[in-house]
């Protein structure tokens, strides 16, 4: 594996989008030689996770990505949709108690978000299990010489749970039947599934929210990776009217490890933020806006600069 510390693109959530994949290796620099993806300086692709579903490019995109691994031009991490569907193509048993024989239930809220994979890749087919395989090599964290990468969330306490288990940050097939129980979670599931989801947590009664979709919901999303967000008013992310929530401490009601200032910078993704890319904190970033393509261009620095923070024109805008 290849990880010159100092020549690191970091490529977020893709979901089998070749457009989106091909055109942000193209726009930094990277190009298609000999079946392979190389950038002429040297420069290592960091893939964030979320290779799979919502596109219909499924199995194209792993296949650059796995290629790109493969010759030392690339590392990459697992993310929440490689979890869902090592889970959905699992025998065992479910939360939802369907009794339909698998870890993740087959039924009409998660088999259309599973769609386009198993339109490439069907249960019980051979070429699945290869990619399932794959998947499973796929480290939930990593934490390099000079920087992190992770899915979702860097939870200093959530890390530590992962690598008492799996010193190595990837999951065991033995792993997976604990962490489909999602309600009843335990230590080692909970640390798992934020990582690679993010933090949700139940806000304080009587308050609830309406979501961009009129639903109303209890529970929010935080963004832990500001310190000084720390009300749920300032902390809560994907709420459309902030003044529904208290202006209360998060941590009156529970605790959230916040990504301190004086830790290595660390870049997830994960979120599908909306608006312009932005750096909203020199050691932390989010590069996972849904409609306007991004990546960072690493080279060792301490503290991240928005000069390195690359917007990647839209195939109109190409």
């Amino acid at each position: 594996m290849h990880t010159d510390p100092l020549m690191l693109d970091i490529i977020p959530d893709i979901h089998a989008d070749m457009e989106r994949l091909t055109g942000t290796l193209s726009h930094l620099g990277y190009r298609e030689t000999d079946q392979c993806w190389t950038h002429p300086e040297g420069r290592i692709a960091a893939f964030l996770g979320d290779f799979i579903d919502m596109g219909k490019n499924n199995a194209a995109a792993l296949s650059l990505v796995r290629a790109m691994q493969d010759r030392g031009q690339a590392i990459a991490i697992m993310g929440n949709h490689e979890l869902n569907a090592l889970l959905y193509h699992e025998p065992g048993e479910n939360p939802n108690g369907s009794g339909d024989g698998y870890m993740r239930a087959h039924n009409t809220k998660n088999t259309p978000q599973h769609r386009t994979f198993l339109d490439e890749f069907p249960l019980g087919h051979p070429r699945t299990r290869d990619v399932l395989d794959w998947f499973l090599t796929l480290p939930v964290f990593l934490d390099l010489p000079g920087l992190r990468l992770v899915h979702a969330c860097w939870d200093k306490e959530h890390i530590e749970t992962i690598r008492v288990r799996n010193p190595d940050g990837r999951l065991k097939r033995a792993d997976l039947q604990e962490l489909a129980f999602e309600v009843q979670a335990t230590p080692f599931a909970e640390a798992v599934l934020t990582t690679l989801k993010g933090p949700e947590v139940e806000l304080p009664s009587p308050y609830r929210f309406r979501d961009i979709k009129n639903h109303e919901r209890t529970a929010v999303r935080l963004n832990w990776w500001q310190p000084g967000a720390g009300t749920w008013r300032a902390a809560a992310l994907s709420v459309p009217d902030p003044n529904d929530l208290p202006n209360t401490p998060v941590t009156d009601v529970m605790k959230v490890n916040f990504y301190e200032a004086d830790q290595k910078p660390v870049f997830f993704g994960h979120y599908k933020r909306v608006g312009q890319p932005v750096l909203e904190t020199s050691n932390a970033l989010c590069l996972d806006y849904h409609h306007q393509p991004c990546a960072y261009r690493w080279d060792g620095e301490t503290k991240l600069s928005s000069d390195r923070l690359i917007s990647i024109p839209t195939l109109n805008g190409m």
